[in-house]
């Protein structure tokens, strides 16, 4: 097979989209790294309360001015018309023009990336610098588009564990001209797949998905590819080539394992909180599906200047960033996977410790620490717990848990997962 980073580029210069051939031919350079499943989902069809749209065939766009010399073509760089544009064809004033021109003062040198998934209308981005230079009254515009009937493609790999219980990692595709922003989550998630696959005792089962940012994730949960009640966490993963430093949103529950992992073992992470906007963990985290959700990025999407732009390009990432993030991405996946094992009380009830000579005190007000400890452990061993969470709601340190579920283990009174 064929190393992750070589199809980087090959991957960067498909004018990919929600659906259609380039998605299919990016899916299959994936294919070529790790063992791809491909699920598909036909235009129409309805998921949740969302339609799979139609695939949008772009044969043409264009800005001429009267004289018929070309101001603007999409040949030069698919980002130039909005994506999914309808088809339009007249003369334009250019008061009227440009209402439908995106630009960045900011940025002079960048070409916006403007989407209009779900809306019929048209646009074009440029330049700033080349908005300046439109001095004509009058201009010429020729989009010539189709929408057709197609089918939306997911590409997931497995990692069989230990346990049915599921971890999902995902990132999106759907980006043209976009290396840092969804892209580079996708080379992430390869590499972090070929380590893992070397790795023989995982607890869990590992999902990797490649999909269409939104639809994507709403198409696989709806139709049950994903059973929420099947797994422990997931993770999206985007903008990881650019950036000092790594970030962390948390889960919609703040407090999840996997969020308490992250800031006991990995202080020096920036982490979030949670709040219902910016990628697929919106979805994962929604109404009757609630799947703890985290993001980990570098600098976050919508945060550095390039975002959404032509200067997002394979010149603006490192690929060590990348590789460095991946080696994040391992290290607290292997950690989730050492911590995270759930506490259950033996029967139900609180035990009588003093049964077992583990009741420190006889009619004392001041209790020891390590009746306190035991008595924290023992109150949250309802196998929602681990080690780190008791940590963290008691006040005590790991040490303490740690060693007074030793000793609790010893006498049975507990068990774990």
């Amino acid at each position: 097979m064929e190393s992750v980073y070589n199809i980087y580029e090959s991957l960067f210069n498909l004018n990919r989209s929600l659906l259609g051939v380039n998605n299919e031919l990016a899916l299959n350079l994936i294919k070529k790294v790790v063992p791809l499943k491909i699920h598909k989902f036909k235009s129409g069809e309805e998921c949740f309360d969302w339609k799979i749209p139609q695939e949008w065939i772009l044969k043409k766009a264009t800005i001429k001015n009267i004289k018929g010399d070309i101001v603007l073509d999409v040949k030069n760089n698919i980002l130039h018309v909005v994506n999914c544009s309808d088809s339009f064809n007249g003369v334009v004033k250019k008061e009227d023009l440009i209402k439908h021109l995106f630009f960045d003062e900011n940025l002079p040198d960048a070409i916006p990336y403007r989407t209009s998934y779900y809306n019929k209308n048209w646009g074009f981005c440029m330049s700033y610098n080349q908005f300046l230079s439109l001095k004509d009254d009058e201009y010429v515009v020729e989009i010539e588009s189709e929408f057709i009937d197609s089918f939306l493609s997911v590409g997931e790999v497995k990692l069989k564990g230990n346990t049915n219980k599921e971890i999902i990692l995902t990132s999106y595709i759907c980006h043209p001209q976009q290396a840092n922003d969804g892209l580079s989550g996708v080379i992430m998630l390869l590499d972090l797949y070929e380590k893992l696959s070397k790795l023989t005792d995982l607890k869990y089962t590992y999902r990797f998905f490649f999909l269409p940012e939104t639809i994507g994730t709403i198409a696989i949960l709806s139709k049950k590819i994903i059973e929420p009640k099947n797994v422990e966490y997931a993770l999206v993963a985007t903008c990881v080539g650019y950036g000092k430093k790594i970030e962390y949103k948390k889960t919609f529950k703040n407090n999840h394992s996997l969020d308490n992992i992250v800031s006991v073992f990995f202080p020096e992470v920036l982490s979030k909180p949670y709040e219902p906007y910016g990628s697929d963990e919106r979805q994962f985290s929604s109404p009757f599906i609630q799947i703890p959700t985290g993001v980990l990025t570098r600098e976050q999407f919508g945060k550095f200047p390039e975002y959404h732009t032509s200067l997002d390009d394979m010149n603006f990432v490192d690929i060590n960033l990348i590789k460095e993030t991946t080696l994040f991405f391992e290290k607290l996946i292997l950690k989730y996977e050492k911590e995270c094992k759930y506490i259950f009380t033996k029967d139900g009830g609180e035990p009588m410790l003093s049964k077992y000579k583990l009741y420190d005190v006889i009619n004392n007000t001041v209790h020891p620490k390590s009746s306190l400890v035991k008595n924290w452990i023992l109150h949250l061993s309802d196998g929602r717990h681990n080690v780190v969470d008791m940590s963290i709601k008691s006040g005590f340190n790991i040490e303490d848990i740690s060693s007074q579920i030793n000793i609790l283990l010893e006498n049975k009174l507990i068990k774990t997962i």
